[in-house]
């Protein structure tokens, strides 16, 4: 009998909190690790709200991604062409993989460790040849964790996880324990839970959890759960996985809250700053060594799931490791960049592609009868819906962030309802899934995988 199965071929409670435990270690990365504490320091006494915005978009709907492709019978690449067909299909879901793979994802990874790194032991942030040496380093290590993709998750679990887990405890703890300061009010103009759950959005969790999918379907075939358990255990290890997430998430908001505005940084600066404050030096020391570990968990996880997207997609043609090869050498081309470079060219493309990985998600997670041809139908209406106005929504932050304003577009598009808050695909995305019902004239038989 599988040591690692119970009598029904479920996981036992060891593995289960194991692989729990590398799917939080994969997710939590280096912005789901940083992004938080800034979140909270902005939030300051409006913290509660905040996290409750940034609970449904960076971790409820994540929980909801896993049950979404346990439902849908299939990987990101087939649930979708299910949807809005193969030509539409193969062009999103690739603009998502390369955006979180070797474009941006992954990069940040390797770049906002090495940001950290250089705070804490003083480096000069302006030299690129140790970037660029610590970048191949980085990437050199994440390749050692794929050399088995089935045996990705148990090396994280086994190496990774508990070294993380120790450190995070350690600042988490104490943070909360021994407050730098009173909360006060909120830095930013609007809704605090508008806020969270557009920021939400930075964390690309979701996204995160399309990819992972294959590679939690691989560990878990590895360790012998069979086909008729594997729905099942698949969401078992995401809301076990989430939850952990869920936890470090409202701590690290909580403890940038109570820095009462006395710390004026943002991100790794802001982290490295509170754990020097809880720690003195060493902090800073295990600041940069926590990041360390959970970007490379998230790069390894990215680039497992994103080597297995492209075989799958290309039929075998070409084999995982050389995808694997692949998408690391454009990493630390894109990683040389550094953090800054990063995030301000690319970020805008996150929040375009996210609101149709949200519908996506929601519908095969919630829809009754959803491999019927009605309602995949309203769906493709949905999603091509939502896209359009996330790519409006992209070119609004781009317009804005080079000050301009081509025959007054910006101030149209901000006459949308919630578009200010970046959230205007969602009323309009309903529009169009309840058109999409009404106008099918389908036999409604059941659509093929």
């Amino acid at each position: 009998m599988n040591k690692n199965l119970t009598s029904n071929g479920d996981l036992k409670l060891f593995p289960l909190l194991m692989c729990g435990g590398a799917l939080f270690s994969m997710h939590f990365g280096a912005s789901s690790m940083v992004w938080p504490m800034n979140w909270g320091k902005e939030s300051g006494s409006s913290v509660w709200p905040a996290f409750a915005g940034a609970f449904i978009t960076s971790l409820l709907l994540v929980v909801i991604t896993y049950i979404a492709l346990a439902k849908g019978d299939g990987t990101y690449n087939k649930i979708t062409k299910r949807i809005v067909g193969t030509k539409f299909g193969n062009f999103y879901t690739c603009v998502t993989i390369l955006i979180l793979g070797p474009f941006y994802a992954i990069p940040r990874m390797s770049a906002a460790s090495w940001d950290s790194i250089v705070q804490a032991f003083g480096l000069d942030p302006n030299n690129k040849v140790l970037l660029v040496a610590f970048t191949v380093v980085f990437y050199v290590i994440t390749y050692f964790f794929l050399m088995n993709p089935g045996k990705a998750m148990d090396r994280i679990s086994s190496i990774l996880f508990p070294v993380l887990l120790i450190i995070v405890v350690a600042v988490v703890g104490k943070g909360i324990l021994n407050p730098i300061a009173e909360p006060v009010a909120k830095t930013y103009e609007g809704s605090a839970f508008a806020y969270g759950f557009t920021n939400g959005y930075a964390t690309a969790e979701i996204l995160c959890g399309l990819i992972f999918g294959v590679v939690i379907f691989n560990t878990l075939k590895n360790k012998g759960i069979g086909e008729s358990r594997m729905t099942a255990n698949m969401i078992r290890v995401g809301i076990v996985g989430i939850a952990m997430l869920s936890c470090t998430h409202l701590a690290h908001m909580i403890i940038g809250a109570k820095t009462g505005g006395t710390l004026d940084l943002e991100y790794t600066a802001l982290y490295t700053a509170v754990a020097a404050s809880l720690y003195g030096k060493v902090g800073g020391y295990l600041f940069a060594g926590a990041l360390f570990l959970a970007a490379l968990t998230t790069a390894i996880g990215m680039t497992s799931g994103c080597a297995e997207f492209f075989v799958d997609t290309t039929e075998e043609k070409y084999n995982y490791k050389q995808f694997s090869i692949v998408i690391l050498v454009l990493s630390i081309i894109f990683g040389s960049l550094g953090l800054t470079n990063i995030l301000s060219i690319l970020g805008p493309i996150l929040d375009g592609i996210y609101p149709a990985a949200i519908v996506l998600v929601i519908y095969y997670a919630f829809m009754p009868r959803a491999l019927s041809s009605r309602p995949l139908y309203a769906c493709k209406w949905g999603m091509y819906t939502a896209f359009a106005f996330g790519m409006l929504d992209m070119a609004w932050k781009y317009l804005v962030k080079f000050e301009l304003d081509p025959a007054g577009i910006c101030g149209l598009y901000l006459k949308l309802p919630l578009a200010n808050v970046s959230l205007a695909w969602i009323p309009w995305t309903i529009v169009a899934f309840v058109a999409g019902w009404c106008v099918y004239k389908g036999a409604g038989e059941t659509a093929s995988a």
